[in-house]
C-alpha cells in the first residue's frame, strides 16, 4: 500500500493506492479506500470496532470522485476499491457508495470499480451497484455462524450473509447478460482470528464457486492489532493462507469437490505440501494419461489447465520424456500416472 499526499484542494488527504495483482507478474494501481471507519459494531478483531479508540473520517461522496478522477488523469490510478464501515445501517452507508460510484461515472471515469456491499444491505441497492460496478462482492470474514458469535459478530450469517450472497450473484448474472459487470463477484475469509477449520472454510469456498459462481475468495491472515481483545492472540502463518489459495484454485479451475480435500486430524491442510499433491497421495491416485478424461488429467500434480490441453491433443505417449516437452513437470506427475499399463514410479521411492 503507497499513500499519495494531493495537492492544491485536497491537501487534508492522504490517499491510499494500494497495486492489486491483475494475473501473471502484473499489478493494477488501485484508490482502495473505505467511505467511512466510523463504525455501529464492535467486532473482536477490527481496527474500526466501536469501542477502539482511533482517528476516524469519512468521505463525501462528490470529494471521493473528484479525488478518484484526479489521481486517474494523472496516471496514479486504473481502478477504484470503495468499501466502508457501517456508520448507523446498512443501507444508508451503502447508499454512499452508490452515490459516490455514480458520481466517478458521470465524471467520465470508465476504468474498473470495486463495490463491497454491507451485510443486510437492501437487494434493491444490489440491484443498483452492479449498473455501475465492474465487481461487486460481500465479505464472509468468518465460515458459519459459531465463529461470527465468537468474533461478536451481531449478525445473522444466513441472513445478512449468505442470503446477500445469492443475491449478488443473481443480480450480476442479470447484468452480465446487458454487458455489465463484467468481473463478477467476490467475497473474503478472515483466517486464524476464530477456531475456523481449513475444511469449514474449503466448504464454504466451494459452495461460493460452484453455487454462487464467484470469481475469487480472498483469504487474510489474522495480525492481533492494538488495544483489540485479540491483541494477544498470535499471528497466522501465511502459509495456511498460501495452501487455502492454492485449494480456492482447485476448487475455481480445476472441477475438484469440497468432500475431496485431505485434511489431517485437525481439519487443517498439510502446510508442508500442496493440496493437490496431498489428495493424489491420500486417494492412491492412479491416471492412464493417455486415456483418462480431462477432469482426470486435472487431478494429476504437475499438470495444469493448459498442460492438460496439449497433453489430450498430443497423445498418445510412448514413454514419459515426452511428457516433459507437453508441460507435465515430471518428478511431481510420474507417482500418480501410467503408460501402456506400467505405473511410471513409486510414490515412496520418489518420496525419498
Amino acid at each position: 500500500m503507497r499513500r499519495l499526499s494531493l495537492g492544491s484542494v485536497y491537501d487534508q488527504h492522504t490517499v491510499p493506492i494500494f497495486h492489486a495483482s491483475c494475473g501473471g507478474n502484473k499489478t493494477c494501481p488501485l484508490l482502495k479506500t473505505l467511505m467511512t471507519s466510523h463504525c455501529m459494531n464492535d467486532c473482536r478483531f477490527c481496527p474500526f470496532r466501536a469501542d477502539r479508540h482511533v482517528k476516524r473520517d469519512s468521505w463525501k461522496p462528490k470529494e471521493l470522485a473528484n479525488v478518484a478522477v484526479k489521481l486517474w488523469k494523472m496516471r496514479k490510478i486504473e481502478g477504484v476499491f470503495l468499501s466502508s464501515s457501517v456508520q448507523r445501517d446498512p443501507d444508508s452507508t451503502f447508499e454512499k457508495q452508490l452515490e459516490a460510484t455514480q458520481e466517478i461515472r458521470k465524471l467520465g471515469f470508465t476504468q474498473y470499480i470495486h463495490l463491497k456491499v454491507m451485510p443486510g444491505t437492501s437487494r434493491d441497492l444490489i440491484k443498483q451497484s452492479v449498473q455501475f460496478a465492474d465487481r461487486v462482492g460481500i465479505n464472509i470474514e468468518f465460515p458459519s455462524k459459531n465463529h461470527y458469535e465468537d468474533m461478536k459478530l451481531f449478525l445473522n450469517f444466513k441472513h445478512d450473509i449468505l442470503r446477500r450472497l445469492r443475491w449478488i450473484s443473481e443480480e450480476v448474472e442479470k447484468a452480465q447478460k446487458e454487458g455489465k459487470c463484467k468481473s463478477g463477484m467476490d467475497s473474503q475469509m478472515i483466517v486464524g482470528a476464530s477456531d475456523e477449520t481449513d475444511k469449514d472454510i474449503v466448504k464454504i469456498s466451494g459452495y461460493i464457486f460452484q453455487k454462487l459462481n464467484a470469481r475469487r475468495v480472498y483469504y487474510s491472515r489474522f495480525d492481533p492489532i492494538h488495544n483489540t481483545p485479540l491483541e494477544k492472540k498470535k499471528s497466522e502463518n501465511p502459509w495456511r493462507e498460501h495452501r487455502l489459495y492454492q485449494s480456492s484454485f482447485l476448487l475455481k479451475d480445476y472441477g475438484f469437490k469440497a468432500k475431496e480435500f485431505v485434511f489431517d486430524d485437525n481439519d487443517r491442510l498439510n502446510l508442508r505440501e500442496d493440496p493437490k499433491f496431498t489428495m493424489a497421495k491420500g486417494n492412491d491416485l492412479l491416471v492412464d494419461i493417455n486415456e483418462a478424461p480431462k477432469e482426470e488429467l486435472l487431478k494429476v500434480p504437475g499438470v495444469g489447465l493448459k498442460t492438460t490441453e496439449k497433453i489430450i491433443k498430443e497423445r498418445p505417449f510412448k514413454n514419459i520424456s515426452t511428457l516433459h516437452k507437453s508441460g507435465v513437470i515430471v518428478k511431481r506427475a510420474s507417482p500418480f500416472i501410467e503408460l501402456s499399463g506400467v505405473r511410471q514410479s513409486r510414490l515412496n521411492r520418489w518420496l525419498n
